[in-house]
């Protein structure tokens, strides 16, 4: 019997209950056991983050979830997924965390490489960042503005600024501190290839 373990950090008892009332609500595991890890585990496979306001699904979940990822041409991490719940109705919050649940409980990976489950559009009905847009969103995570990241990738500014904001709403940041915040997180935190969902 596999369980999932899952973690969620904050400071904030409600955003914990929450969360894992929302998590009980929508679990569709069968005989998979849910597990709430305490907060000095340092083992997870789903970390719920409110301070990065970022869900993380563990690589080694994906690995048991689709074995035919540890033969892939690349070296998986982490899967990041922007959790930016105070500006969403508890419905939209409901079917965002119905699509993670559906990912951890490996519903929606096949067997094809994951770099095309993310930059293909596998989930469909979700527009995923293009390579560009994650070069940029890293670039800025690192504290770099448009007119240096225009000279490192040989682009125009206005073409960075139109990436940026394209790259922000595809994430569902509506504002540059969150969505900063986010960049400066996956920046610290890439693995070389596209480790962003947008939901």
């Amino acid at each position: 019997m596999d369980a999932l373990v899952i973690s969620v950090v904050s400071e904030d008892a409600y955003f914990k209950l929450g969360v894992m009332s929302l998590v009980n609500q929508h679990w569709e595991g069968g005989t998979n056991q849910l597990c709430i890890a305490t907060d000095d585990r340092p083992y997870f496979d789903l970390c719920f983050d409110f301070h990065k306001e970022v869900v993380v699904i563990s690589a080694s979940l994906l690995l048991r979830r689709c074995p035919s990822l540890i033969v892939s041409s690349h070296q998986w991490g982490d899967i990041y997924i922007p959790f930016n719940c105070r500006r969403y109705r508890l419905t939209q919050i409901e079917k965002k965390l119905a699509k993670i649940l559906e990912i951890a409980l490996g519903k929606i990976i096949n067997e094809a490489d994951l770099n095309l489950f993310i930059t293909n559009g596998e989930i469909r009905g979700y527009q995923q960042l293009s390579q560009t847009e994650f070069l940029i969103m890293t670039f800025i995570g690192q504290g770099l503005d448009c007119y240096l990241i225009s000279k490192k990738i040989n682009r125009s500014p206005k073409t960075i600024r139109t990436h940026y904001r394209s790259a922000s709403r595809k994430l569902g940041f509506d504002n540059r501190a969150d969505f900063f915040r986010f960049a400066k997180y996956i920046s610290k935190n890439n693995q070389g290839v596209i480790n962003t969902l947008c939901l």
